[in-house]
């Protein structure tokens, strides 16, 4: 039944991370673009983006400059791979395959869920972001049926 819940598209309302003090940060940035799909043989995809990265000078990728990669890369994230669903702890495991930050390649990234209407957010656990521990808060919102 859970995974039928998962099954589709979802558009990234929000991104929200909480410190151990309690402090609010916005890694991507306050307003914040993105999709997470989900299939139903298993297979996910996510991309994450600040809705406010600024354009490279030029139109050619490989000629931006040192700053505007670092811009770019620094408020992203997009990864894909698999997908299970652990309903008892509510937790969805995405075990990631492919990522624009290398070092989740082959990493199991854990997500605890909650669906509200539309709406699905998913916590991290813990994550070290900057220089302390954080857990962030995502809440996506159901694509409707184009047509």
């Amino acid at each position: 039944m859970t995974t039928n819940a998962f099954v589709g598209s979802w558009s990234l309302v929000s991104s929200v991370f909480k410190s151990e003090a309690g402090t609010l940060s916005y890694p991507l940035g306050a307003q914040v673009v993105g999709r997470i799909n989900y299939e139903a043989n298993g297979t996910m995809a996510a991309q994450l983006y600040s809705a406010e990265r600024p354009r490279f000078a030029s139109e050619d990728l490989a000629q931006g400059s040192d700053q505007e990669l670092r811009a770019a890369f620094i408020n992203m994230i997009c990864y894909f791979g698999r997908y299970q669903i652990d309903e008892p702890d509510q937790r969805v495991i995405h075990q990631v395959e492919g990522c624009s930050f290398p070092n989740w390649v082959g990493s199991r990234q854990v997500r605890f869920y909650t669906f509200v209407g539309d709406k699905l957010t998913l916590r991290t656990a813990p994550l070290q972001i900057g220089n302390g521990v954080q857990i962030g808060e995502l809440v996506w919102q159901r694509i409707g049926d184009v047509g």
